[in-house]
């Protein structure tokens, strides 16, 4: 098993570059460090690169955001496409494949599950109760009181509940660090979604992210809408992705990207990223000193190798965070996206 250093040690064996942004390039505060510099580097090279993300945010909000924090379209990419930007693409542009995809001819919704509905915007969607809803829509999955830990959950006996578990527990008799029960308030809402056998709608299938926390340079792991829903179809409920590692984005990708060349994938999260790659037919890179695999490994017992920590990361861990049996295993693994 070999670690290469950065992205650009495989840059001429590619021509398109599908590049995961949380973990790889931004850590939820700011880019890495020479993070933009590698990506001026593979467009001088001629490569395409079109970021793919699983943020719920329409593409020319994201674009917006990030150019404000110095990433420009141009200089430092061609295309960015999140998920959001997919679904919204799919109900305002393909409303019959939408209403294929959920069984049932959909002309409302009920848009805030738990977040904002900016990618319903424009579109034929309105807002209705629950009860009168076609579908919900998972936006992102804050409790009363703020964002849920998923890295420092702790069950009603006291014993700590490691990140790969929680999907499994029981989420009534969990609590994070902050001694309030956020799970126990999303399994009401859920047990409602269920009993009334509504489908949820979710464009972001991660089931956890690193993200700042009082807004500090501290960073934890936090409960994200791919948790909600994996926990929801635990619970006998219906759920429909639009995201990684579905192939459903993946070939939007590429019709964006009108590429014919050889591509890989850049992520840091084996069952989305790596897993999507793998099973649409595209190489995949998997960046481990940042990101949601680094933070996996780190927890690891050190006196294991690094190949033993990746074999267990892929092997073991996840399948506890997705359903598909997809291989995890990338065809590279690289240190960090640019080495410094």
């Amino acid at each position: 098993m070999e670690i290469k250093d950065d992205i650009l040690s495989i840059a001429d064996d590619y021509e398109t570059f599908f590049i995961d942004l949380y973990g790889v390039l931004f850590d939820g505060i700011s880019f890495y460090k020479r993070a933009l510099a590698a990506l001026e580097a593979l467009k001088a090279k001629g490569k395409k690169i079109i970021l793919l993300s699983n943020s719920t945010q329409v593409s020319d909000e994201a674009k917006a955001g990030y150019s404000r924090k110095g990433m420009i379209q141009g200089l430092h990419y061609d295309e960015f496409i999140t998920s959001g930007e997919f679904l919204y693409h799919i109900i305002k542009d393909c409303p019959e494949e939408f209403s294929r995809i959920m069984k049932k001819k959909c002309d409302s919704v009920k848009c805030i599950f738990m977040g904002n509905n900016g990618v319903f915007e424009k579109t034929h969607v309105r807002k209705v109760d629950i009860y009168e809803a076609d579908f919900l829509y998972i936006g992102i999955p804050r409790a009363s009181y703020g964002a849920v830990r998923i890295d420092d959950v702790w069950d009603c006996g006291g014993n700590k509940v490691n990140i790969e578990d929680v999907l499994e527990s029981d989420w009534n008799k969990l609590q994070d660090s902050q001694g309030r029960r956020g799970f126990e308030e999303f399994t009401i809402l859920l047990n409602n979604s269920l009993r009334l056998d509504k489908t949820l709608v979710v464009a972001n299938p991660d089931i956890f992210a690193l993200s700042s926390l009082n807004d500090s340079q501290n960073c934890g792991a936090i409960i994200t809408q791919g948790a909600i829903a994996a926990y929801y179809e635990k619970l006998g409920g219906k759920v429909v992705y639009f995201g990684k590692p579905y192939a459903g984005i993946f070939e939007y990708a590429h019709q964006i990207a009108n590429s014919k060349g050889p591509a890989v994938m850049v992520g840091d999260t084996p069952w989305t990223d790596i897993s999507g790659a793998n099973a649409n037919g595209i190489d995949s890179a998997l960046v481990t000193s940042t990101g949601i695999a680094n933070e996996f490994i780190r927890r690891m017992d050190s006196s294991f190798s690094i190949e033993e920590r990746f074999k267990a990361l892929c092997e073991k861990i996840t399948p506890k965070m997705t359903k598909l049996s997809v291989e995890t295993w990338p065809t590279h693994f690289i240190c960090r996206f640019s080495s410094s």
